[in-house]
């Protein structure tokens, strides 16, 4: 087969999306296990009217996998409201500014070359130098996460940091392509496709949907807004919610070996399903793998979001996932209670970092209740969320410890206790045997690989009473 180096391939499923899943109407009482992938046991409904997804095992709604820090290896774990901070604002900008330069800077210096050769020996240290700057990200990003762990910086300062390397990232990216077409027009340079290919999908890891968030947050783009993180030995996980989407990234440097060869694009494809069966088993619209190098992103647009996982190619396990999801799809059917003489609080959680569903409703006729929302942690003080608006739901981040969710409408004051439950976290351990395609050259090849079709669930998601 031939090689197609650098080129994603898009592995189309026949089935079409049918309808979005209706995940909301799941539950359970708070002391009862959360179901995982392949867990058979359906919660039961808060109304026998509301519909519950269906799975292809017949049994409730299955949680997607997510990559996670194992509970014993987390160092330190923060839900924190992130504000615009001018300081760092003008430090991003400033970042960005300066790397642009230094990407014009060895644009002229390769182009004002006197000889052809001495434009190839340029080209080859621009190709140095920029390898090193992809190295020295991955180590600046361990170092602030190892600070925060240590508790010398706090969340805000992790996550400028975490910005700044996404910002770097970007322009390593445009500094990378830029190489590739200065090489392209030297004549007698032949370059390195699978070097190429690698360092694109290194820096497409830092580059996550919630960094981006997190960007626009402390520039002031974006209102200010809450985010998760917690971090462990070289790994960070980072969750938010941006209007009605779940977003998430996660990278395990404790995985990650960075000096393997290349491999089958279908060994790639095996590690992701085997990790992500829930994804496996939902309608795929598409699947895109990006071959070459140390590092494989595999991106599946599926019937209940998008997933990027990142596989290390000599380690044989991902190590670095970015997912969106839209709250709509999200499996929180772990319930809590809470019940006044006018208001009735239900509180269904996922996990840590995950997306919890707040409803108010009134106790007597089920309608929903605009109501002010509290949450404190274990023994900590009470923060405010939010109100739950004409709908009377309000959709928060779950922390990682136990809390309680306080709600007062109405001249009354309602609360619940929540267990924050565990992720179904993928298995480091979980990797894949030798593919059945083509093998993969230095500079990396895509292929198509066939995809069993999947059905898609078609329910209706609409608001619930009881």
């Amino acid at each position: 087969m031939r090689a197609l180096p650098v080129i994603a391939v898009a592995l189309l499923v026949c089935s079409a999306v049918v309808g979005a899943t209706g995940d909301l109407g799941g539950s359970a009482t708070e002391t009862g296990a959360a179901p995982v992938a392949g867990d058979d046991a359906a919660p039961p409904a808060l109304d026998p009217a509301t519909p519950v997804a269906q799975t292809d095992g017949g049994g409730g709604p299955q949680q997607i996998s997510v990559l996670d820090i194992p509970p014993t290896s987390i160092e330190r774990w923060g839900v924190d409201t992130q504000y615009v901070d001018l300081g760092p604002a003008i430090g991003l900008s400033t970042n960005a500014t300066t790397d642009h330069l230094r990407t014009r800077a060895m644009v002229e210096r390769v182009e004002s070359a006197n000889t052809t050769a001495q434009r190839r020996d340029r080209l080859r240290t621009a190709l140095r130098d920029l390898e090193a700057r992809v190295d020295g990200l991955e180590k600046r990003q361990t170092a602030a996460v190892a600070a925060y762990g240590r508790g010398e910086i706090d969340a805000h300062d992790l996550l400028v940091t975490l910005v700044r390397v996404r910002i770097a990232a970007e322009e390593l990216g445009d500094r990378r392509n830029r190489i590739e077409s200065l090489a392209a027009e030297t004549r007698g340079f032949d370059i390195d496709r699978g070097r190429l290919a690698s360092i694109s999908n290194r820096l497409s890891a830092f580059t996550g949907p919630v960094r981006a968030h997190a960007r626009a947050v402390l520039t002031g783009e974006a209102p200010p807004d809450r985010f998760y993180i917690a971090t462990g030995p070289e790994s960070v996980t980072l969750s938010t919610i941006l209007d009605e989407t779940y977003l998430r990234e996660a990278y395990r440097g404790d995985l990650r070996n960075g000096d393997g060869d290349a491999i089958e694009l279908e060994v790639a494809l095996d590690i992701v399903s085997s990790n992500y069966p829930v994804i496996w088993n939902t309608t795929r619209e598409q699947t895109q793998v990006f071959g070459g190098g140390e590092t494989y992103p595999v991106r599946v647009v599926h019937g209940r979001g998008d997933l990027t996982a990142f596989v290390d190619s000599d380690a044989r396990v991902v190590y670095a996932e970015h997912q969106r999801r839209p709250l709509a799809s999200m499996v929180a059917n772990r319930r809590a209670e809470g019940a006044g003489d006018g208001i009735r609080l239900v509180v269904n959680r996922t996990y840590p970092g995950g997306p919890a569903q707040i409803r108010v409703v009134d106790s007597v006729t089920g309608d929903p209740v605009d109501a002010t929302v509290s949450m404190s942690i274990e023994t900590g003080g009470s923060t405010r969320l939010g109100t739950t608006g004409d709908d009377g739901v309000l959709w928060t981040l779950s922390p990682y410890r136990r809390y309680t969710i306080t709600v007062d409408s109405q001249g009354e004051s309602v609360e619940a206790v929540v267990d924050p439950g565990a992720p179904p976290r993928v298995d480091a351990n979980t990797g894949a045997g030798t593919g059945t395609g083509t093998e993969s050259g230095s500079d990396g090849d895509n292929t198509t690989t066939p995809m069993p079709t999947a059905i898609a669930s078609a329910v209706d998601a609409d608001a619930y009473k009881r």
